[in-house]
């Protein structure tokens, strides 16, 4: 039988144990959903009430369906993109749109995500040139928007116009009380 004994002092002993719950703690701030995001019975991630889960194609597309969106099932676009780390005052007003709908791009200043851009097939008295864009960071829906490209340019949120009237007037009466 073979015995080895090793010799720490306190100081040793300490930076260890500071080191492991370094760690650990990375591990749990990797592991937790972020942008207010909860996870689900069934294992899914949502963002306020909406799932946020985009690992594959149908994922992305049942994540559009959820706000009423119809797409083409083939992306105009999918790219690495870096959320800009000093958010000009453009930026600052998309992650306002975003924080509407629950997402903050704050938490992820500075680092590379996916993009991915869809055709919308179905926007409300617009029949082509419209897109739907995604963010996506970990198979999670991080940001995203509605856009127009053809003649009557428009950015706003993933919400369906109707939704977004009904949403202001919300916030209105809310203000008015």
């Amino acid at each position: 039988m073979f015995i080895k004994t090793f010799k720490t002092s306190k100081a040793e002993l300490i930076v260890l144990l500071i080191g492991l719950l370094c760690f650990i703690a990375t591990l749990w701030y990797i592991c937790t959903p972020k942008s207010g995001a909860a996870r689900t019975s069934s294992g899914a991630t949502s963002v306020n009430q909406f799932l946020v889960n985009a690992r594959t194609a149908s994922d992305r597309e049942q994540f559009l369906s959820q706000f009423g969106w119809e797409i083409d099932s083939d992306p105009i676009e999918a790219r690495e993109v870096t959320v800009p780390a000093d958010f000009s005052e453009v930026y600052a007003e998309y992650n306002e749109m975003q924080k509407t709908l629950g997402f903050d791009l704050t938490e992820y200043k500075g680092c590379r995500v996916k993009k991915w851009v869809y055709a919308v097939t179905n926007y409300p008295g617009v029949s082509n040139n419209v897109n739907a864009t995604l963010l996506i960071c970990d198979g999670q829906v991080i940001g995203g928007d509605i856009s127009s490209i053809g003649g009557q340019k428009f950015t706003h949120s993933l919400l369906m116009p109707a939704d977004r009237t009904q949403q202001k007037e919300k916030q209105v009466s809310a203000g008015d009380k």
